[in-house]
Parts: C-alpha cells; structure tokens; sequence
C-alpha cells in the first residue's frame, strides 16, 4: 500500500504540469475550426491536363490533416506553383521526353493577402511527351509525405497567431466571427 501510495505521490506532478493551459485549449479550438480548400488559380503554370490529378492530391493531403470539408468556400487556400527545372530527351530507344518539376505549394489568406506556410516538393517524371512526363512527375507527389504535415501544421499555427492578434487589436468578436469566411 504504501509502494502505491508513493507512485501516486511521484505520478500526481506530473499530471499537475501535464494539464493544458486555458489559453491552449483556445488554441486548439481556434485551429480545429480551421477549413482549407486547395485550389490552383487560372492562371497557373500547370498544365491542364495535370490539374485534376494535382488538385485531387491536394485535396487528400488536406483530409489527411483533417482541414478540409465538402464545402468549396473558405478564405484559407492551399495552391501551387511549379517550374519546370530540368526537361529533354532520355538516350533510351524509343526516347522518352523526362522532366524535373519543382512544385511549391503555399497556404495562404485569400482576404487579406497573408502567406502562413510553403513547402517544396522535386519530382521527377518520364513519358512520350513533356505533358505526359509533367503528369507522370505529379504522380510522384505522395500525400503521405511529411512534407504536407508540416505545412499545414505550421499553417495552422500561423493562422491561429494572426487571428489571436487581430482579436486583441479588437477588430472583430471571436463568438461572432467565423474565421473561414471573409
């Protein structure tokens, strides 16, 4: 009885400091409202025909992280940008067009114009063409990749700290505010 009591003893401080602080559960709330949508501008480098498939691995890491929803509106919006490093022909009989592809993706504010986070991603791709090789290197881009869970983690936080700060400058009511929409 007393070995138990002395574990009790020794465990109770631990548990003590292992308690959230108020403002951490704010925090947290805060950052499980948080809604992402991925979106890739009309404007954007990436070819047509890679679109979809880009988009649809957007959409999967964000789901993964669990910021997405059914809903196709939200201020906060994960994008990409890509640049072709390396491109040409391989020395293979028959030759097949290869492509080295940097993919930037960025999670940004649409409404105030704020970026939280980016990451970079290099793959690369091969295939009959150039936009088959371009497709084929977005098809290297894993949603599994820790890469993705970083981003949006440091998003969130980044987008937690904005939102605390713009509360304390009083410019809108937490309980009234709805932070995914502008």
């Amino acid at each position: 009885m007393k070995k138990i009591f002395a574990i009790l003893l020794l465990c109770l401080p631990m548990a003590v400091m292992a308690q959230p602080r108020p403002e951490d559960a704010t925090d947290a709330t805060l950052a499980e409202k948080i809604i992402i949508i991925p979106h890739i501008a009309i404007t954007s480098d990436v070819p047509d025909r890679a679109q979809p498939l880009l988009l649809d691995k957007m959409k999967q890491a964000l789901l993964r992280q669990g910021v997405m929803d059914s809903s196709d509106r939200s201020r906060f919006i994960l994008t990409v940008r890509s640049n072709v490093l390396e491109e040409g022909m391989t020395e293979t009989t028959p030759a097949k067009a290869y492509q080295k592809v940097s993919f930037t993706f960025y999670i940004g504010d649409v409404d105030s114009g704020i970026l939280f986070s980016s990451k970079n991603l290099i793959r690369k791709g091969v295939g009959d063409d150039k936009d088959q090789a371009y497709l084929n290197a977005v098809k290297q881009i894993q949603t599994t990749d820790p890469a993705f869970k970083r981003l949006i983690e440091e998003a969130k936080i980044r987008i937690v700290e904005t939102l605390k700060a713009r509360e304390d400058a009083g410019e809108f009511d937490k309980e009234s505010y709805d932070i995914n929409w502008w």
